[in-house]
């Protein structure tokens, strides 16, 4: 097994690489070059999205904090308004139907179904097709 360090802008990352004698494990090397570029890319999303709200929050005269974090985004979600202490957690909607919410799953409803605190779910104005 093979160890390597990827560094980003705030984290050091540690990957584990199995290897053996096959040529399936030299290309298996390729992909920390490869996690490592799209985690950059996720970072700078991440960066943009919250300038972005910071901007919307500051414009409607608002108060609070972003925080971001890593797994499923309802499990995500639920556990940081519970750690932030929130009596409210207001999240928008796809407006997926019945039956792709039942095999896609909805973030909206986990956090119906998990929160600890009401949930207001906003609908968007125009269905989504």
């Amino acid at each position: 097994m093979a160890e390597q360090q990827v560094e980003s802008q705030d984290h050091h990352r540690k990957i584990a690489i199995a290897i053996d004698e096959s040529e399936h494990s030299q290309h298996a090397l390729q992909c920390p070059a490869v996690v490592d570029q799209l985690l950059k890319e996720l970072t700078n999303k991440v960066a943009a999205l919250e300038k972005k709200y910071k901007a919307l929050v500051q414009e409607k005269k608002l108060t609070g904090k972003f925080r971001t974090g890593q797994g499923k985004p309802g499990e995500v979600i639920c556990r940081i308004s519970e750690e932030e202490k929130c009596v409210l957690v207001v999240t928008g909607t796809r407006g997926l139907g019945t039956v792709r919410r039942t095999f896609l799953g909805s973030v909206s409803d986990y956090i119906i179904h998990h929160s600890h605190v009401p949930v207001l779910v906003a609908r968007s104005k125009a269905p989504h097709h």
